[in-house]
Formats: structure tokens, sequence, C-alpha cells
């Protein structure tokens, strides 16, 4: 899936657009500029939940701690080695990543969760070594 294909799914969907809107509020605004819309945080949120949602999965598939320890583990590795090449200040990688992560713990609308659980096995279909590979545990 490409950033554009994303925009156009997330945008469709106040239960994907909503959540990603908070966490990249947690971006200052400059970063952005004066009046940017909704496609430009899409664009920064993009990667971000990319990775999220095929390399350490939805928090409600696994329990509390180890999808605390994945996020530890995966996360900040990620933020420290790979975001740098997107052009983004790892420091606002993280607080968006941060931000989403609380926002996806908040969900607990069944609705919303199957629209996250769609999108993460559309962004999973890209490749099999980014696939989504959490297993529910409840």
């Amino acid at each position: 899936m490409q950033a554009d294909e994303f925009q156009k799914i997330v945008s469709k969907d106040p239960a994907l657009a909503g959540p990603l809107k908070q966490a990249a509020a947690a971006v200052p605004s400059e970063t952005f500029g004066v009046g940017v819309g909704e496609a430009a945080i899409l664009v920064l949120m993009f990667p971000i939940a990319r990775f999220i949602l095929t390399q350490i999965g939805l928090p409600w598939l696994f329990e509390a701690k180890r999808y605390s320890d994945l996020w530890r583990l995966k996360f900040h590795e990620w933020v420290d080695t790979q975001y740098q090449k997107e052009g983004i200040d790892p420091d606002q990688a993280e607080a968006a990543g941060e931000a989403l992560r609380k926002e996806l713990e908040k969900i607990t609308d069944p609705g919303t969760r199957a629209a996250w659980e769609r999108l993460a096995k559309l962004l999973g279909r890209e490749s099999p070594t980014e696939g989504h590979t959490a297993k529910t545990t409840p």
C-alpha cells in the first residue's frame, strides 16, 4: 500500500482518521506549516502507522505487558534506525508514535477495532517480511 491509498482509506473512515489525527497533534504544528490539511497529516502518520500495524500489532491482540514489551523493543529501535530516512525528526516520530499507541489503547468499540484490523491486514499484504503476525491473546 502506498501513502496515497492509505490517505484514501483513512479519509473515508472516521474510526481510523480520528486516532491518527490525534496522534499527529503530538507533533508541533510548525512541522506541518500553516493551514496544512488532512493529507499532510496522513503523510506523516503513514510510515508510523504502517510500522506499528505490521510489525508490532494492535494492542487488543496482545496481553498488555507483552504489547508494552513489543512496543519498547521494536518501535524505539525503528525510530532510531529507520525513521530518519523519511526526513522527519526522530523526536517528532517518537511523539507521534507514542500518541498513536495511546489512541489505539483507548479503542474498545468492536466496530472501530474491526476497522483498524482491516487496515492492518491491508498494510500487511505489502510483503511477507512486513506482515502482521500477532496472535490473539485473551
